[in-house]
């Protein structure tokens, strides 16, 4: 009998000390060990069992987090986050239909809470339920805003379902719901910019807001090509050519995607050419040698998909007349290389110049011409 109790009064006190265990590393995040306490899984406190839940979810593994998730549950955690917690994991794992059982039940606890509303709208977007999604969010709207996401999913999905006009008005109104310190604020300017560029044709109103985010996020690089693309639209050229500036510096100092780093060039304009769109990219590295490109430009068939014909602006060699720069084109079908009679003498080329080159041969105005045969500009 004296073995009994002594044997019981050891696993209370290695209980009491193991839970402060866990509680530590949950509370330092130290999930890596806390996941180590799998092994003890039959010993553990719902609430322990949640805390490995949780640790597995952090680390990404799904399917062992529901495992303990449901362990909790079934050792009488019944608490709207852990609920919440397993929904999230199993809309990660793609169980929409469970996932919405779950956040069901979490909601059923706390109807009032925004961030278990959200989560259900997000498993319908995610499955492609999109006018389930929106009833959701909508609905989400209504409720405290603790976490603002629903502002911006709306005229998200509304811009999804190509309802523009509603889209538009909703990102605006977004902005007056959503704190600037959220990462749905700087979501919600780059799609009004987005909208205000490619729908209304409002440029100033794109170059606002994309500079707005880029305030915000100096160093969101995604953001100033877009940028750059407004001002150019808006024929703000000089603007435009400050903001590239800053894209080179940026290029130098290596903060740039891999892909821009390894293309040396960004979008700077985009323009419609009889239905079809033309897209012009500029080089982050000056051109120093004969063939270095400074501008790519992109004739795409009309569907969008594809690009149908490639010109460059390229330098050359020094010509008899002080041409240093060449219109030419990659010809698509036999890969061979063709100029045209149109050059710059400087190493100051205008985005202007550049379209009103490609205008004269795009409309059947210029034809190609031998090397050596081209004019003044």
């Amino acid at each position: 009998m004296k073995k009994i109790i002594i044997f019981n009064l050891t696993i209370l006190l290695y209980s009491c000390s193991f839970g402060q265990t866990s509680t530590e590393l949950y509370n330092s995040k130290n999930y890596q060990e806390l996941v180590k306490l799998e092994k003890k899984a039959d010993i553990l406190t719902p609430d322990e069992l949640y805390m490995v839940g949780f640790a597995f979810f952090q680390l990404e593994n799904d399917a062992k987090a529901i495992q303990f998730y449901d362990k909790a549950i079934n050792k009488g955690l019944d608490s709207a986050y852990v609920h919440y917690q397993k929904g999230l994991s199993l809309r990660y794992s793609k169980h929409f239909e469970e996932a919405i059982t779950e956040f069901n039940i979490a909601i059923k606890k706390q109807p009032t809470n925004q961030m278990f509303m959200s989560e259900k709208g997000f498993v319908y977007y995610y499955s492609g339920q999109f006018d389930k999604a929106l009833l959701v969010f909508l609905e989400a709207q209504k409720l405290p805003n603790e976490i603002q996401a629903p502002f911006y999913m709306v005229p998200h999905i509304y811009q999804h379902n190509m309802e523009f006009d509603k889209a538009l008005k909703g990102f605006y109104e977004g902005l007056n719901h959503i704190s600037k310190d959220n990462e749905c604020y700087i979501s919600t300017l780059t799609d009004i910019g987005k909208l205000e560029f490619t729908v209304t044709k409002d440029f100033s109103k794109s170059a606002k807001a994309y500079l707005q985010a880029i305030n915000l996020a100096p160093k969101n690089y995604e953001l100033y090509p877009k940028l750059i693309k407004a001002y150019n639209a808006e024929k703000e050229y000089s603007k435009a050519d400050s903001v590239f500036s800053l894209m080179k510096i940026a290029y130098k100092n290596k903060e740039l995607s891999e892909e821009e780093m390894k293309y040396k060039n960004i979008p700077i304009d985009e323009y419609d050419w009889n239905g079809q769109k033309v897209t012009v990219y500029k080089y982050l590295e000056d051109p120093k040698e004969s063939l270095d490109i400074s501008y790519n430009v992109y004739l795409l068939t009309k569907a969008g998909d594809k690009i149908e014909r490639t010109f460059m602006v390229e330098k050359t060699i020094r010509l008899p007349d002080g041409v240093k720069h060449l219109l030419c084109e990659k010809d698509k079908k036999s890969g061979s290389h063709i100029t045209y009679p149109y050059g710059w003498h400087t190493d100051t080329i205008s985005l202007e110049d550049i379209k009103k080159a490609m205008g004269l041969v795009l409309d059947g105005k210029m034809k190609q011409a031998a090397s050596s045969n081209f004019g003044d500009k």
